[in-house]
């Protein structure tokens, strides 16, 4: 199954836009139920949120790009299908990763993470946008996988004014040479919208905008 995954999506479809020929989308964020999408920030910080307009604004962004959800109100996930391109996006909304604690995810049970974990084994590219994923993501995608990325999402860092939940990033990680082994190529999508790859870290590292 070609599958892309993007952790920390908001409401942001254009990925899907230029993977075109991805058919397979696996969203994955902590809104509505937490605006802080690490476990370290939920444990930390007291002052997490609702967002009651997360469920529509994401639906009405959802229908924008052509995307309708076809999934049974009260299933988890939601599913949305593009009809014109046969792509579908499978959103696990209120999900905090990684999965420390199933007791902490309130909407996903234990058989739905389960079967997350085992989709997380098709996976083709790896959406980085803003965000920055946990390092043991590649504790669940076992094959290498290609880096997609934007010109709003910061790569380089300086570690020494970073805290320590900060460098356990994938992009501290990939800085410092760890888990390049876990990526194909790197794709980076800059401000006028062309698209670059890269075949190594140091090539997409260095002609980032």
């Amino acid at each position: 199954m070609n599958t892309a995954l993007y952790i920390g999506c908001g409401i942001d479809f254009d990925p899907v836009k230029i993977l075109s020929s991805v058919r397979n989308f696996i969203f994955i964020e902590s809104l509505p139920y937490s605006d802080n999408g690490d476990m370290y920030k939920l444990l930390k910080i007291k002052n997490n949120y609702y967002n009651k307009s997360y469920m529509l604004e994401f639906s009405q962004k959802a229908n924008e790009a052509g995307f309708y959800k076809i999934s049974i109100d009260g299933v988890y996930p939601h599913v949305y299908k593009n009809y014109n391109t046969h792509q579908q996006v499978y959103l696990y909304f209120s999900l905090v990763f990684p999965f420390v604690s199933i007791k902490m995810n309130n909407y996903a049970d234990k058989d739905e993470i389960d079967r997350l974990i085992y989709l997380f084994n098709s996976v083709h590219y790896l959406i980085v946008r803003r965000y920055q994923p946990h390092h043991s993501i590649f504790k669940y995608i076992l094959k290498p996988v290609n880096i997609v990325s934007y010109s709003d999402t910061i790569w380089k860092e300086n570690t020494n004014e970073l805290l320590d939940y900060e460098k356990d990033k994938i992009h501290i990680f990939l800085q410092n040479g760890l888990l390049r082994n876990h990526i194909l190529d790197y794709y980076y999508i800059k401000n006028s919208g062309i698209i670059e790859k890269y075949n190594c870290y140091d090539d997409f590292i260095n002609n980032l905008e």
